[in-house]
Parts: C-alpha cells; sequence; structure tokens
C-alpha cells in the first residue's frame, strides 16, 4: 500500500525503478520511486499505465529513459513531483533547463513554476534571448504574464512597438527641451544612437528622425514666440530663450551624430519667419549669439560634405541668412567677439556661395552688395567668391565672342581663351 505522502528514494516502499541513461559518462546508479508521485507527469502516467498489467504487483517496474542530456536536471524535476511546498529555482539558467526537462516529461505543475518564476525575476539581454530560443523551440503555450513580458505576437492587444518607442523618445526629448540634466540627456543619446544599429529595425531610424524634427521646430516656435514679445516691446522671458537655444545646439548635434540633419539645414534656410523677428529688434537680440552658432554649424557641415543637400537649399540658406548677418552687424553696439566665429561665419558662408551656380550667384552678390557693402564695416566678406564669379563672367564672354572658333582643347583650359580672346579682332 502506497503511503500518504512517499519518500524520494525511499527503497522499502518504491514500486518503480528508474534508471536515467546519460549522453555521456558512465550509467548511474537507479532510482528508486513511487509511482503515486510519478503520475503527476503525463509521460510517467502512460509508460507506468503500458507497464502496470505486467507486473506481479510485487516487484518494482523497471523504466529507462535513455540519452539524457541533463541527468541532474531530470533528478530535480522528479524530485519536484514528491514536492508539497512551492517549486525554487536557483537562477534563470535552471529555471529554463528544468522548463525543457518538464515539457518533456509532460510535468505541468513544473512548466507552470518555471513560467511563473520566469516572468517574475530580472532578466539580461542574455537571459531574455535565452527564454526567447529556449520558448520557441519547445513550442510551449507561454502564461499569459510571460508572454506579455516578451511581447510575443499577438499576446498584447493593438501593441505597436514603433508607436511606443515614438511617444516614450517624445517625452525623453521634451525633458531636453525643458532644461533636463545631463543624466536626462545621456539617456536621451543612447536611446537615439542605439535606434541607429545594424541590429534594429530600420523603421527605428523613422521614428528618430520624427521626433527630432519635431521637437527642433517646437523649440523654434518658442524661440519665435517670445523674439515677437521681445521686437514688440512686450515682456518676454529670457530664461525660455536660453533654455530653447541650448536645446537646439544639441538637437543639432544629435542629428549630425545621426547622418539625419539634411532635412534640417533645409528647415533653418526656409525660416524666413525667423528671420524677420531676428532683425526686426537688432540692439541686444537674445537669440544673435545662439543663431551664428548655428549657422556655423550648418555652413561648416556644408563646407566638408557632412551634409548633402540639393542646389535649392544651399540658394535658399545664404538668401534668407547673408541680410540678416549683414544688419545684425552693421550696428557699431554689435561685435562678435568670438574671432573663431567670426571667422568661421564668413568663410562657412563664402565657400557656400562657390557651390552654386553662375545665375545663382548673381542674385547672392546682389544681395551682397546691397546690404553688407553699402555698410563701412562691409561684412561678411565674398569678395574672394566674387572676384571668381566676375572671372566666370569674362571667361564666358569670351568662349561666346569666340564662338564656334573655340576648339574643345581651349575650352578647358581659362588660360588659353584669355590668350585667344587677345589675338580676337572685334568690330
Amino acid at each position: 500500500m502506497a503511503q500518504l505522502h512517499p519518500i524520494f528514494g525511499d527503497q522499502e516502499t518504491a514500486d518503480v525503478i528508474l534508471k536515467l541513461i546519460p549522453s555521456e559518462g558512465p550509467e548511474l546508479s537507479p532510482l528508486y520511486l513511487h509511482s503515486q508521485a510519478l503520475r503527476k507527469s503525463e509521460f510517467f502516467e502512460a509508460r507506468l499505465s503500458e507497464r502496470w498489467s505486467l507486473a506481479d504487483g510485487v516487484r518494482p517496474i523497471e523504466l529507462t529513459l535513455s540519452d539524457c542530456q541533463n541527468v541532474d536536471g531530470y533528478v530535480k524535476c522528479i524530485q519536484m513531483m514528491y514536492s508539497l511546498e512551492r517549486f525554487t529555482f536557483s537562477s534563470v539558467q535552471e529555471a529554463l533547463s528544468l522548463l525543457q526537462i518538464a515539457s518533456e516529461l509532460l510535468f505541468t505543475d513544473c512548466l507552470n513554476s518555471c513560467m511563473q518564476y520566469l516572468e517574475a525575476v530580472p532578466w539580461s539581454a542574455e537571459n531574455e534571448h535565452q527564454i526567447r530560443a529556449s520558448i520557441m523551440s519547445l513550442q510551449l503555450h507561454l502564461s499569459p504574464d510571460l508572454a506579455v513580458r516578451l511581447s510575443t505576437s499577438g499576446c498584447v492587444q493593438d501593441f505597436n512597438p514603433l508607436n511606443t518607442m515614438g511617444e516614450i523618445l517624445s517625452e525623453l526629448l521634451s525633458l531636453v527641451s525643458n532644461g533636463a540634466s545631463s543624466k536626462a540627456r545621456e539617456i536621451t543619446k543612447r536611446v537615439l544612437h542605439d535606434n541607429m544599429q545594424i541590429t534594429t529595425s530600420p523603421t527605428f531610424a523613422d521614428v528618430n528622425k520624427s521626433a527630432l524634427f519635431r521637437e527642433l521646430q517646437n523649440n523654434l516656435d518658442i524661440v519665435k514666440s517670445q523674439l515677437c514679445k521681445f521686437a514688440n516691446y512686450f515682456s518676454w522671458n529670457s530664461y525660455q530663450i536660453s533654455i530653447a537655444s541650448s536645446a537646439l545646439c544639441w538637437l543639432l548635434d544629435e542629428m549630425f551624430a545621426l547622418e539625419i540633419a539634411d532635412m534640417a539645414v533645409k528647415m533653418i534656410a526656409e525660416e524666413q519667419e525667423l528671420a524677420q523677428l531676428v532683425v526686426s529688434r537688432i540692439y541686444q537680440n537674445p537669440f544673435t549669439e545662439t543663431l551664428f552658432k548655428i549657422l556655423v554649424r550648418l555652413l561648416r557641415a556644408l563646407q566638408i560634405g557632412q551634409v548633402i543637400c540639393q542646389r535649392s537649399v544651399r540658394l535658399s540658406l545664404v538668401k534668407t541668412w547673408l541680410p540678416v548677418i549683414a544688419k545684425l552687424t552693421h550696428d557699431d553696439e554689435y561685435l562678435i567677439k568670438d574671432n573663431e566665429l567670426h571667422n568661421s561665419l564668413e568663410e562657412g558662408m563664402s565657400s557656400l556661395v562657390t557651390t552654386l551656380p553662375m545665375a545663382d550667384q548673381e542674385q547672392i552678390f546682389k544681395i551682397w552688395i546691397s546690404s553688407c557693402l553699402r555698410s563701412k564695416k562691409a561684412w561678411p566678406d565674398l569678395s574672394t567668391a566674387f572676384d571668381m564669379w566676375c572671372n566666370k563672367l569674362r571667361q564666358a564672354q569670351c568662349e561666346i565672342d569666340l564662338g564656334p572658333s573655340l576648339h574643345l582643347s581651349e575650352a578647358s583650359d581659362p588660360h588659353s581663351i584669355i590668350c585667344s580672346s587677345k589675338n580676337h579682332t572685334y568690330p
């Protein structure tokens, strides 16, 4: 007669002898077990039902499990069949190991306990990878809580990783825009850069773009709102402009780092409203220095090819901001104290002009002559680019004058054009 609570390994009362044969190594001593405990496993229930009729009721039934990969795990799992208390596990690795064995033995109580444990404890990235791999290989029906934590397909209604990332990234960027701590900025930067990793879905790059450009526009709107008050001598908030200016510089730096700054250049290039507000009240304008730093950053990126923009964007950038720079620096009250900033702004603007075709340059130099040269500072100085443009005009006219007589070899050499033009007899 079976005991009410059989004891694992009790040879006197055992009615089953189980041999576990490892896949490697020597054969182990048999386990003396009890059918009352083993029947908690559907696998053993079936094996015992097959053999019970063959037993004489006195001699224990003998069972064999061959090619066991983890003998200790089988022993641990069988011991749990004897337990009247809650099952415990020492680690995620142990729970995963027992999950596989419990799945093989169809030991439902152990399966549920393994999943309950895995759902409740912290995971490392490696742990999560192991859990996912194990679940996929075993094709188990997960507990609802473990399925939700793993975010497996179909387990959470209306769950959209892209929308979730977009929402949380917007919140993080909003913190940055409101003067968040360096820790918050560091975390936000890490999220942005991790979204661009090769192992990450390409659609997360679009999430970055949308969130960054939206926040860039939000901060531009804050600056314009305060500059409008400043220009009309209304009460304005210098702190808000300071915070928004800092955020704009940070956002642009991240866009450049992520190689998605081309749209930011276009946005700034077409900011006619901001350009008008900046010059509406020039003296002690609170955004001038930040504006110059932003323009230098954009011009430098275009100059070295860090950002590639269409001709129309490059033209808009110069046409929008060249007259603004000129007006902001006409007043003797304003001086760019940072010589490096002064030189970089002038060099960047001049370099950008040279990337444009002659017809576009004509528009630029008309603006330059009317807005820059008429002031006693005559700044920024685009005379080098202007001289190059004038020389191209002369060269172009020589080509027109020479007409069909100009050989292809001469056309490739500007010196030959000039020499030929000297020998040409004009009517």
